[in-house]
Order: C-alpha cells, then structure tokens, then sequence
C-alpha cells in the first residue's frame, strides 16, 4: 500500500481502512455504534480489510489480543463512544500486562458537540460523550484523541510503530464523528504510510558488553540455571537461548508465558516454575546457585508471594527489554541486570565464553527429574475423574500443530501443568488473566489462522463472562473445540478459601450456579459431548468443527501441587508425596521466616 491510494473523495474513514490494510491484520474486530458508524463502513467497502462482528466490546479486545499471538499481526478493533469504548478496558490491560501489541480505534462525538467547545465543565456534552483516553492512559503506550486528518495520520502511523517497539503493547486512537467524515490529503496519506521515527527506549547498547556481564556473572558457577520467559517468545529468541543452554550443558527452565515458544523435549528443559508450577521446575531453582532470567518480570505467581521463599542462596541476573523491571529488585543485592532488547540476544550469548564442570549438577537434576511427584494423583478422590488425566487424554487427539488457548482459574493450571511437549501452541492472558478470555481468543486466532486446528479450554465460570461469543463462533462456522471444565464453582477461589476462609465458600461455590450446558449447545445449534470419566473421551470430539465438550469434574477437584502461604516455593502441596524429592544441596529451614538472608524484594 502507498500514497497512490489517495483519492480526491475519501475520507478519515477511508485513510484509517487503508492504513489498516498496509500495517494491520485486515480483519477488524467490531461492535457497531453510533460514533463508528462510518469508519465500520469503510472497513466494509475496502477491497482489502473486513470486520468481524462480535457481540461484546470486551470480545473484540481479546480476539485482536490473539491476532498478534499467532500471526505476528497488529490485531484491531473498532468501537463506538461511550460504553463501547469502556467495555474494552479489560482485553486491553490483557494486551498491556502481556506485552501484545493491538490498535483499538473509537469512536467519538462530533467536536463541535464536545463539552470542550461549551465553557463547562460538565460531565458529559455530546451522546455517550467518554473521555476514553484519560481513562486508558496507564494501560496503554499510546492513547490520544485527534481533531484533524492530518492528526489522525500521525496518530496512525506512530501509533502502531510505538506499539511493536521496545516492551511492546495496546494502543489507542479516539477519532471524532468528524474527523472520520472530514477530506483527507494526499499528504496525510503520505504521512500515515511513512516510518514513524520511535527513539530507542534503550538507547544504542553493545551485544559484547552484555555478554560479558553476563559471562561475568556466571564465573565459578556451579550449579546455574536459566529461566526463559514470555518476553523471549515476543523477541524471537528462544530458540536461541535454548540451543546455547543446550550446548552449554545448563538446565533451564519457563515461566508459563515462555514455555509454548521452546521445544519442551529437549533434555535440557526442566518444566515450568512457580506457585503452580512443577515440582522439579521449582526444586532446579531451589538448587541453583547462579541463575539468569531472560525475558520473565518474575512476578509473584513464579516467585510466590514471599520472595524470600525463591531461591534465597542463588544470586541471579535479570536480563528485561523494560528498565523498570530490572528497578524493582533494587532493594535486594541478590539481584542484578540490564535491560536490553532480547531480539539481539543471538550475539550476546555467542561472545559468552562459559563452562563448568557440569556432570554433578545435571547428575542430581535428572536424578530428582526422575523421583520427584507430579502431585496430581491428589487433586480428585481414588476414581474420581482427575482433570490432570482429562488434559493428558485429550491431549492425545489433537492434531499437529494445534493452537490451544486457555482462560484462566484452575481450568488453566490443570492445562498447563499437564500438556506434554509437543508442536502445540498454548497461550494464555497471563497477567490480566480475566475469566472468559479463552474463548473470544480463541475465536481470533482461528480467524487468524484458518488452516490451525484451535482449541479452546475453559471453566464454567469463564464460559459464563463471555458466553455470547458462541454466537460469533456459530455466524462464521469456525471449527472450534470448546472444552469446558465443569466443576460447578470457582475451583481456585475455592481452594483459596480452603487456605484462608475456613472453606466458607461465598460467592464461589454457595450462591454461583451454572446453566445446563447442553441447552446452552443446543440453543447455538452447537454440537454437545458430556464426559464425565477419562475413558469416555473420544477422539471425535476432538475432530475439526465446532462443537462443545463438557468435562464433568468433581467440585472439590484441586489444583496440585500448590505452593501454600508460608512455605519455600520447592515445598508444594500435597506434602505426603514428597518422599521422591532429591535433598536440596543448602540447607533449607523449615520456613522461609526463619532464613538469616535479605527480607527484601
């Protein structure tokens, strides 16, 4: 797409399809309102983009958060003022936690209807007149509000270069009804399709420089470990920090966002750490004592909320493309770093010159990789049906290359703890983590990806926020399996209440209740499966085409292990399988309390 796309008739509306036709993924997800009316019907008469409608703003938001997850595309949505704006917020602080980049583009009243031309300050001037930008301002990198064409070109093209740079994420841009309806220029066509010019958060830094940091760091390490985060999968170099720990004989490790991008079966890879992490994955940290972070904001769902109970005898350096990431640990001399982008990580680590004297190490990894307990034996009664077994099950029946997308409560750790290495690609909103994204992302990703089998698991309660969009799954026969984990109740909350409310279980279990899935199929004219024992799954509910599959799970079922309050992030529940647990080469107290070791972060 170029400048010869202009022409004397078209429009704002016009100049935001094409720009979205040379820089974004040409599917727009939408609501239709008032205030964007006349941008929607753009989108409908470019002979390149298109919109699918969704029955929820919220939806839009997630589906475009999935846009970028499997295409490398700026996934876009297009919502009206007012209420359609707000109901974004939640699939755009999605995007900002997790790093994805989106455009949402609003509407907005006419400017001459604004409260800002009447010398008021009232509430609210034009219909459903919201200041949507003051309100995303700290869930955003970019939110404004144009009044020109020749603003909004500008607003355009910086918009999505300031959202793929640096830490990436969601961004903004609030167009007025008059904006969209004003003649653009030749010259803003110009300018939406010209490079922006977006200052290096970083600045200009040598790869050798960093190298040696981190070379220095790991001298005279013994037992060092590597953790691959989220932001390596975003950067595209996992696989180059996976085969340089491979060929340096370091074990390593993922947080959840890292570990769809690695080839889970390589010997090297040890799982995934944290509260509901592996057991092993949580031990190899616990025995570490160099470790190197690469991409992970090791937030408090990897290093509990007591961070004295994470690796409190190694020392470890962070390696972040965001400063303030590596700043938060200033008050812990354990800590160290650099913020650097990781998509240069390829020469950093080929100017690290390190070896150690592997073998002890690796021998007492894989002697504990061999011994230690899953834990998910003890998340259901002997003979209940155990969600873990469901996971691995189905599992079995997908096909390669699968793209499968998760919500978030238990449903979600019951996936991510038990998924065995494969080709899949597992995703999640990991940091907002909000109940009834998996669906309407999953809805993306298969508009994204038509030729990708897609599966969608969620809880009941997940299913509930976001039902509608079954709706949007059925107007486009997209061919997704939804497989719902049915245990009647919010099982996380739940066992949270186990550990702190004396299971008094208000408002997850007592007063919640949940429809009859399979009227619910039915009325979407949705083919329905109830399982309600691992040996019933099939592999045809798993064949391509839309269909919903509930998964029956006992309302007490668990998620196991757990790393508990006031516990080491290694001492996980349930305790009485701990027997297969190799010794720990520090001498561990009992508590994380009673460590003679730095208390802060």
């Amino acid at each position: 797409m170029n400048a010869h796309v202009w022409a004397s008739h078209k429009t704002g509306s016009d100049l935001i399809a094409d720009f979205i036709a040379a820089r974004c993924h040409e599917n727009v997800f939408v609501v239709n309102g008032g205030a964007c009316v006349f941008m929607i019907d753009a989108l409908g008469r470019n002979e390149t983009t298109d919109y699918v409608c969704v029955q929820h703003e919220q939806a839009a938001a997630m589906s475009a958060d999935a846009i970028w997850r499997t295409t490398g595309k700026i996934g876009v949505t297009m919502v009206t003022s007012g209420p359609g704006a707000t109901n974004l917020v939640t699939g755009i602080a999605s995007s900002w936690f997790d790093s994805i980049p989106a455009l949402h583009i609003t509407g907005q009243v006419n400017d001459r209807e604004s409260k800002t031309t009447i010398g008021a300050d009232v509430r609210q001037a034009g219909f459903q007149e919201t200041d949507i930008v003051a309100m995303v301002s700290t869930i955003t990198k970019m939110a404004v509000k144009v009044s020109t064409t020749a603003e909004l070109a500008i607003a355009l093209r910086d918009a999505v270069a300031i959202a793929t740079s640096g830490r990436m994420g969601p961004v903004v841009v609030d167009v007025p009804m008059n904006v969209q309806q004003d003649p653009v220029s030749e010259q803003d066509y110009l300018t939406a399709l010209s490079e922006a010019d977006v200052e290096p958060a970083l600045g200009e830094i040598d790869a050798r420089e960093i190298g040696l940091q981190i070379q220095g760091f790991l001298a005279n390490a013994q037992r060092p470990l590597v953790i691959m985060g989220g932001g390596l999968g975003l950067a595209g170099t996992a696989k180059v920090a996976q085969d340089w720990c491979e060929a340096h004989g370091i074990p390593y490790i993922a947080s959840w966002a890292g570990l769809t991008y690695l080839d889970r079966s390589l010997p090297g890879y040890q799982g995934s750490q944290g509260v509901y992490g592996s057991r092993h994955a949580n031990w190899s940290v616990q025995g570490a004592d160099k470790i190197l972070s690469l991409g992970s904001r090791l937030d408090n769902r990897q290093r509990t909320g007591n961070p004295r109970a994470y690796a409190p005898f190694a020392d470890i350096f962070v390696v972040d493309v965001d400063a303030e990431e590596i700043r938060k640990f200033h008050a812990n001399p354990r800590y160290t770093g650099r913020a650097f982008d990781l998509s240069d990580l390829a020469p950093v680590l080929a100017s690290v010159s390190f070896s150690y004297d592997s073998e002890p190490w690796l021998d007492l990894v894989l002697a504990d990789k061999g011994s230690n307990s899953s834990g998910w034996e003890a998340s259901v009664e002997p003979g209940e049906f155990n969600p873990y077994d469901a996971v691995q099950e189905f599992q079995k029946y997908l096909p390669d290359g699968s793209i499968v997308v998760s919500d978030t409560g238990a449903n979600l750790c019951w996936l991510f703890q038990a998924y065995a290495a494969d080709d899949s690609y597992l995703f999640t909103s990991g940091g907002n983590s909000p109940m009834g994204y998996s669906l309407p992302a999953a809805i993306g990703a298969q508009i994204a990806r038509p030729e990708k089998p897609v599966v969608c698991v969620i809880g009941d309660g997940g299913l509930q926020m976001n039902i509608q969009e079954l709706q949007t799954a059925v107007n486009y026969e997209l061919p997704i399996t939804i497989v719902v984990f049915n245990n009647s109740g919010y099982g996380i909350i739940k066992q949270f209440q186990d550990s702190n409310t004396n299971s008094r279980y208000h408002a997850s279990g007592e007063g919640y209740s949940t429809p009859d899935l399979q009227k619910i199929a039915a009325a979407y004219g949705i083919p329905f499966s109830r399982v309600t024992a691992v040996e019933d799954i099939e592999p045809d509910m798993f064949e391509r085409g839309l269909k919903l599959v509930e998964f029956v799970i006992p309302q007490q079922a668990l998620i196991t292990p757990k790393v508990e309050g006031g516990r080491f992030i290694h001492d996980q529940f349930p305790y009485t399988t701990q027997s297969g647990q190799q010794p720990l080469p520090f001498d561990y107290p009992s508590s994380p309390s009673d460590l003679v070791v730095s208390s802060a972060l």
